[in-house]
């Protein structure tokens, strides 16, 4: 009886597994100039192939990019400076055959609508120069930026949250470092 039981949370779980498919990015570029006295950013998500497919196909996405701003120290973890929150929810509507992207950056909100899911998904996955911090007000050291892009799952009914616990509650989470660099 027991050896069912647990037979049958295995066949559950893999079932679950299968019905929220792990289909998400898979690579990160970036590029970190410093211009003037300010330090920006300029990022591109590389999406796998079965993300595109489901975008095409009708399926929505929400993606979360945060680009962090890190003092690297030696013999302390390092030290948060600034960042930036960028959610972006991709929205396929094949009934009036269109694309609509909505990007919240802070407190602004952007939408924008295609007829092309390729220049929807370029738009979306693209973060053009973004300006982290004013070089000026940062003390002396050695510095890198952390972009972490994570693909997020469609929420599920709070009470399934918890007897479904073993769900993750994203796709998946990809993080890329660069190259560490001295300021100011």
């Amino acid at each position: 009886m027991k050896g069912c039981r647990i037979k049958l949370w295995i066949l559950f779980a893999s079932l679950c597994f299968h019905i929220f498919p792990a289909y998400a990015m898979e690579n990160i570029n970036m590029e970190v100039k410093k211009n003037n006295s300010f330090l920006s950013v300029k990022a591109e998500v590389i999406p796998s192939q079965d993300f595109v497919d489901d975008f095409k196909n009708g399926l929505s996405k929400n993606i979360l990019i945060l680009i962090e701003l890190y003092r690297r120290w030696s013999m302390i973890p390092d030290e948060f400076i600034a960042g930036v929150r960028i959610q972006r929810t991709l929205i396929p509507d094949p009934i009036k055959e269109e694309f609509i992207i909505k990007s919240l950056e802070d407190d602004k909100l952007t939408e924008r609508r295609f007829k092309n899911w390729q220049e929807a998904l370029n738009w979306a996955l693209k973060v053009e120069p973004l300006r982290i911090v004013n070089i000026n007000d940062l003390q002396r050291g050695k510095y890198y930026i952390k972009v972490t892009v994570e693909s997020n799952i469609k929420k599920l009914p709070s009470f399934l949250e918890h007897i479904l616990f073993f769900i993750p509650t994203h796709e998946k989470k990809i993080t890329k470092q660069s190259e560490i660099f001295r300021l100011p």
